[in-house]
């Protein structure tokens, strides 16, 4: 999950280079470029072997004159870049290839190759996590004024306004996915009541203001439920939803993240969501919705097997049209002192826990 958003923005930063690679000659047009991930090296033949962002194999031939760049990480200036030897280049690095592309499109003759290397790439990761980690709000969104473009968003069982000003970068997940590469460039008049969003900015001290530079947001459905049946060789869970009494078929698939509470901690987090929590004594339990998504990323992962018929569960997962069909995104097990002590524990939990695990924005 966590390198979707990375690739997007190195993708981006590479595209800010792209523009100032480009020439001011007339047949600027006869020019190609293409991005992707180094996969082979011929170090005698100076070619590369790249994978485009679309799977696409091109072999790119680079000669003695040909420049080669590599950025720094958190450069976007071509000036800044450094020249550097074709052998310096790895697999799995990122290149801007510039220059002549065959007529089958298949090769392409460089001009110029940019390269962000796969060691710096892993530093721009971990600064990305940390900064979600430190500055990122998830909730559902309850009320949004339009006039003034924000929005207020229930943090687990806390309220926060998202102030979001004309550089606000937004972003919405496809129906059916919470993978950041299946999102498309979004606005604040696309977003909903009862979305979910997850937001970087900086945030008041109690956290009740966020100040949202970036932000995704989607539509998807969160139920508790009993499981009636389960079929492991068609990926499918019968539930009974806990709310509409109700029949429902959850889908599970390789991108669904499924964990389950020990008892121990599930008793702790029950204490959490217990009415009178907030004037009893701290729980020790996390504190924080960051904390929580977190401490159940932390869990270990669970199959279809480890479930039985009569466990309850929390499911959160696409929206689509049919209300009897869930596609899970993420599902958590053993969560029974969870429900007895909080109707809304299944919103609170999983409206934030989507965007964290496997598919977060990090």
């Amino acid at each position: 999950m966590r390198k979707v958003y990375l690739a997007l923005v190195i993708l981006a930063f590479l595209h800010q280079i792209s523009a100032q690679t480009q020439p001011a000659a007339p047949n600027a047009a006869a020019r190609s470029q293409i991005i992707g991930q180094v996969t082979l090296l011929d170090a005698p033949a100076r070619h590369i072997v790249l994978q485009d962002d679309h799977g696409t194999m091109i072999t790119v031939s680079v000669a003695e004159s040909t420049a080669v760049l590599r950025i720094p990480p958190g450069e976007t200036d071509i000036k800044k870049a450094a020249r550097i030897a074709f052998t310096d280049i790895g697999s799995g690095d990122r290149i801007l290839a510039v220059g002549a592309k065959s007529d089958d499109g298949k090769e392409l003759q460089a001009r110029t190759v940019v390269i962000m290397s796969k060691a710096d790439i892993a530093q721009k990761q971990q600064r990305e996590q940390q900064d979600w980690q430190t500055r990122g709000t998830a909730g559902t969104v309850s009320a949004i004024d339009a006039a003034g473009k924000t929005l207020t968003v229930k943090v687990g069982q806390k309220t926060a306004t998202v102030q979001t000003a004309d550089q606000t970068e937004y972003r919405r997940y496809a129906p059916d996915s919470v993978k950041f590469s299946d999102s498309v460039a979004s606005s604040f008049s696309e977003i909903k009541s009862g979305d979910q969003v997850r937001v970087l900015g900086n945030k008041s001290e109690d956290g009740s203001t966020v100040k949202a530079e970036e932000m995704i947001s989607g539509s998807f459905r969160q139920i508790a439920a009993t499981i009636s049946s389960i079929h492991a060789e068609t990926g499918e869970i019968k539930v009974n939803d806990l709310a509409s009494k109700k029949p429902v078929t959850v889908s599970v698939n390789s991108s669904s993240v499924l964990k389950k509470l020990s008892p121990v901690l599930a008793a702790r987090l029950s204490q959490r969501f217990q009415p009178n929590a907030a004037a009893a004594s701290p729980a020790p339990a996390p504190r924080g919705r960051d904390d929580l998504g977190q401490l159940l990323d932390r869990l270990p992962a669970v199959a279809l097997a480890d479930l039985k018929p009569g466990d309850a569960i929390m499911v959160s997962g696409s929206a689509g049209s049919d209300a009897g069909h869930l596609t899970a995104i993420s599902l958590l097990a053993g969560v029974e002192p969870l429900l007895t002590a909080s109707p809304n524990a299944t919103r609170d939990i999983m409206a934030g826990w989507n965007f964290g695990g496997e598919n977060a924005p990090e």
